[in-house]
């Protein structure tokens, strides 16, 4: 396989045809996970007043189990993550392509190709297709690490409340032993 004239024309046209659907893909992924988002968010806010107000085994068992809920999140996640970092391979190798079918264009064109305007279009052209791939990509890659610095911040708070709830779930047990009489059921 070698570089011609018509295959690189080719692949400067198809490949930001491509580009452009999965950036309008990437777009819907991410009106998909941003709800989502708000939902697990919900979801350990409810664990951590659960566990905050849990007074007895009962409401502690409660509080644990709204807890475990929340941390159920990858089953519904991995799907669009997994649809996202696949959406950034292919992009990234679209704009790769687009962009060597252009230099390559831009270098061997025509015998009157004036390699000024031609190198002033190869430069427009990659940084709109970098700025318009890298944009979406971090706004993507900001609501995620958000939500995962939510995800840690909300399970140390957890961990926390857990271990003043069994103190206050076990205290009056230790408190009656102590005094003599039998635990409470």
């Amino acid at each position: 396989m070698r570089m011609t004239e018509s295959f690189a024309s080719t692949a400067a046209a198809l490949a930001p045809v491509l580009w452009a659907i999965g950036t309008i893909e990437m777009q819907q992924i991410r009106k998909h996970v941003l709800p989502w988002i708000e939902e697990q968010r919900r979801q350990y806010s409810e664990a951590v007043v659960a566990m905050s107000e849990a007074s007895d085994e009962e409401s502690w068992d409660q509080a644990r189990g709204r807890w475990a809920l929340a941390q159920r999140w990858w089953r519904e996640a991995l799907p669009p993550f997994g649809l996202y970092f696949l959406w950034a391979y292919l992009s990234i190798g679209m704009v790769m392509c687009t962009v060597t079918a252009l230099r390559w264009l831009s270098e061997n064109g025509g015998g009157g190709a004036d390699p000024g305007k031609a190198q002033f279009i190869y430069w427009s052209l990659a940084s709109a297709f970098l700025f318009i791939t890298l944009v979406p990509m971090w706004f993507v890659w900001r609501d995620l690490e958000g939500w995962r610095k939510y995800v840690r911040r909300s399970g140390k708070v957890l961990v926390d409340l857990e271990a003043q709830v069994r103190a206050r779930v076990e205290a009056p047990h230790t408190t009656n032993s102590v005094s003599g009489d039998p635990p409470r059921s």
